[in-house]
């Protein structure tokens, strides 16, 4: 498990939580916080999965149809094998969380996500 802080633009703090890659190491899936944006400021938690070489976008997020909303501080991860990739968090049941989740990425990088 990997945890650590990045800076962007001297106002955002991305905060990675956890760091898996895949069975085969050739990609990453990345559950992090990000926290920004001065005095009305916002805070989400998101995934990304990316190839190995290449370096987090914290604005790549795996789930979400709002890039700033904060619907999802308690993402777990698990790869199921190297084509499918499991993603689970606390559901909520409000009107405005249902559409907001409504939106998410199903495959990248030939992966399937579950």
């Amino acid at each position: 498990m990997l945890m650590g802080c990045i800076s962007y633009k001297n106002t955002d703090t991305v905060e990675i939580v956890r760091e898996k890659p895949s069975p085969n190491g050739k990609l990453i899936i990345t559950n992090f916080y990000r926290e920004g944006g001065g005095a009305a400021g916002y805070l989400y938690y998101n995934a990304n999965l990316r190839r190995a070489e290449d370096a987090l976008d914290q604005r790549d997020g795996l789930l979400e149809k709002h890039k700033t909303w904060k619907g999802f501080p308690d993402i777990e991860v698990r790869w199921i094998d190297d084509s499918n990739l499991e993603i689970s968090y606390k559901q909520d049941t409000s009107p405005s969380y249902r559409y907001h989740t409504s939106a998410r990425v199903e495959s990248k990088h030939d992966i399937k996500i579950h």
